[in-house]
């Protein structure tokens, strides 16, 4: 499963000129919890999360301390003032397997997908378990159409709970093929590609 087949395109995104309150309300209305921040040509220059406006976005309320709060530091204005630059980001031709890795292992909840440096799309945890859900007789369908559009009707193929049975006669190139295209289909979690049992 590549990137390109899951993710969310054309992504929510701010200009770093906009102020808080348009990112605010943007991320509140969409429910998203990370937004890529970009300039005049739709360059990827930062990402704005839950995280940095959390740390910045709110000032102490004094009623609630016993002792007198400081004076803290003005509150930001623009996104630019407290988004994250640099961003990791990821390309549309990546591979999903590796990003639920980085998933499952960080704290990133989602990514830019990027175009040399434009921004074109943002895939998420969410765009992932989205794209696992399909019903194991809508995926033997699929599997089915896309193996007779290439020519590869011999092939026998069972799905359960998303796992792919590959089964035929086929040379280890083929069998390889096999696979490839199995993996082409959306929402295909696993492939096994296996010679018949013989009698």
């Amino acid at each position: 499963m590549l990137v390109r087949e899951i993710m969310t395109c054309p992504a929510f995104s701010v200009h770093r000129e906009s102020s808080l309150n348009e990112a605010l309300q943007l991320m509140a209305e969409r429910k998203v919890t990370s937004l890529p921040v970009v300039d005049d040509e739709d360059v990827l220059v930062g990402v704005l999360s839950e995280i940095d406006l959390l740390r910045r976005a709110v000032e102490a309320d004094r009623r609630a301390h016993a002792t007198p709060v400081h004076e803290s530091e003005p509150l930001p204005e623009s996104v630019g003032e407290i988004m994250t630059p640099n961003p990791r980001t990821t390309t549309e031709s990546s591979d999903v397997a590796d990003l639920i890795t980085l998933f499952t292992t960080s704290s990133f909840k989602s990514l830019p997908v990027v175009r040399g440096r434009r921004l074109i799309g943002v895939i998420s945890r969410s765009d992932v378990i989205r794209a696992l859900w399909r019903s194991d007789e809508e995926l033997t369908a699929d599997l089915r159409a896309v193996f007779h559009d290439y020519g590869q009707d011999s092939w026998n193929i069972e799905v359960h709970h998303g796992v792919v049975q590959v089964t035929g006669t086929g040379t280890t190139r083929e069998r390889d093929i096999a696979a490839a295209i199995a993996h082409s289909v959306l929402g295909v979690r696993r492939v096994h590609v296996t010679p018949p049992v013989e009698a």
